[in-house]
């Protein structure tokens, strides 16, 4: 498990990472597992931004999503 026990604040909101191409299966899963999700251009891979007000749900949800699927989940600050 990867999540933290207890809410952070942050001066800017970290996001979670997963390296998925842009379009498939897995990107269209991760888009219904967490519509919050976006690709990022630039670093060519899904971001979901920590959201305090999802603690603790969003970090097992994404633990869940991640196991599952046999992906890492990267952290973006």
């Amino acid at each position: 498990m990867h999540h933290a026990k207890d809410a952070h604040k942050f001066a800017k909101a970290p996001s979670h990472a997963f390296v998925l191409p842009r379009d498939g299966e897995m990107a269209e899963l991760l888009q219904q597992a967490f519509p919050e999700a976006y690709f990022d251009e630039k670093h060519l891979e899904w971001r979901i931004d920590w959201d305090e007000r999802q603690f603790p749900t969003q970090g097992q949800r994404l633990d869940d999503f991640s196991i599952r699927h046999k992906l890492e989940i990267f952290h973006r600050y």
